[in-house]
């Protein structure tokens, strides 16, 4: 299922959340269409075009830097449970189709 991540948004969590677990469970909710009924991501990770996935590692390497204590590697949450950067999605457009997921019952 592909969508299309609306940057604005995007880039308003950094501002309005406090830790970055909450800006990545944000960016799950916004890219997975039925996020809500999720109870667990079995494989995979939503892909999101090139530009959209470097925007948002700056992200989160800046919100790592004015919030000491979150991460020892800044950019790190994103790298190694962000989503995965494709080539041949537009910059904002985001995949989900490979994604396996167990739903709430």
């Amino acid at each position: 299922m592909k969508s299309v991540l609306n940057e604005e948004k995007a880039r308003a969590l950094f501002s309005s959340c406090e830790k970055e677990c909450d800006i990545l469970i944000a960016l799950f909710d916004m890219a997975v269409s039925n996020w809500a009924d999720v109870e667990y991501v079995l494989e995979g990770r939503p892909q999101i075009g090139a530009e959209g996935w470097h925007a948002i590692y700056d992200l989160f390497y800046r919100f790592n830097e004015s919030h000491p204590g979150e991460s020892i590697f800044p950019g790190g949450l994103w790298l190694s449970a962000g989503f995965i950067k494709s080539e041949r999605l537009g910059p904002w457009e985001v995949d989900c189709s490979e994604m396996k997921l167990a739903f709430k019952s």
